[in-house]
């Protein structure tokens, strides 16, 4: 996996606390296959992250901030989607529930960051 780049050491923690629970979810409710398939779209988030403000179009802090938490909260929910059966319907709507409580608590924890630079 791609390492995103981040603002400082506590946006670190705030990402990597909340990619290690998406993942982890992802993980428990899919096939190795399907897993898979999500940690490269994940990539493609991460790249896409790390890439972003390249131009000087692109280059509003909040918005950089945010593309992680966001992008990633709704690609695990279409895998959510994806993957739901009357089976696992149960676990996978707690997971979305969960989900959802996580990256507001996320976005909250971003929102409070300083911007000072490191």
């Amino acid at each position: 996996m791609t390492e995103p780049i981040y603002a400082n050491q506590e946006h670190r923690v705030i990402i990597e606390s909340y990619i290690t629970m998406c993942k982890e979810f992802a993980k428990d409710v899919g096939t190795i296959d399907r897993y898979e398939n999500y940690l490269e779209v994940l990539d493609i988030i991460i790249e896409y992250s790390n890439a972003y403000g390249a131009t000087p179009r692109e280059s509003n802090w909040w918005d950089w901030l945010m593309i992680i938490p966001i992008n990633l909260s709704v690609m695990t929910n279409g895998y959510f989607a994806g993957i739901e059966t009357k089976k696992n319907a149960a676990v996978v709507r707690s997971y979305r529930l969960i989900l959802n409580e996580l990256v507001q608590d996320t976005v909250n924890k971003i929102d409070g960051l300083e911007t000072i630079k490191e």
